[in-house]
């Protein structure tokens, strides 16, 4: 059980980190090529809404894999540091995404949305780097 619960939490921060490198060095650019810009917004908009279904999916994976291996595999993570730094920096992504999502999809901002998902691409990274340390 420990090994499918670890392999879902990996294959789900990869959805999330994935599509945001996707979106940011490769998607973003297309779309910049394009030239009328009503083509630009309708397309991003329905990209990032399928997109953000997958991050709202993977947000939720994540929390119930990550409590279940905290709680059932590595109870011991509760007395390190590094792994309340990991919680607190998944919650600032989480709160990040919610605005982006709640405030920035909806009033179509769409320009303004890459500098917050560069913000969680680099908290994302850095998540990967700490998990690595306390393994």
């Amino acid at each position: 059980m420990a090994k499918s619960m670890l392999f879902l939490h990996i294959f789900f921060a990869m959805i999330w980190i994935g599509g945001m490198v996707y979106s940011l060095l490769f998607l973003q650019p297309a779309l910049k090529s394009l030239e009328r810009d009503d083509i630009r917004k309708d397309l991003a908009g329905k990209i990032l809404r399928r997109f953000f279904l997958g991050v709202w999916l993977s947000i939720a994976v994540l929390f119930l894999t990550g409590m279940w291996m905290w709680h059932e595999v590595r109870p011991d993570f509760s007395q390190n540091t590094l792994f309340h730094i990991k919680l607190f920096l998944f919650t600032l992504m989480v709160v990040n995404f919610v605005y982006i999502y709640f405030y920035l999809l909806r009033k179509q901002l769409f320009s303004h949305i890459p500098n917050f998902v560069w913000i969680n691409l680099f908290l994302g990274t850095l998540i990967t780097a700490i998990i690595t340390y306390i393994r």
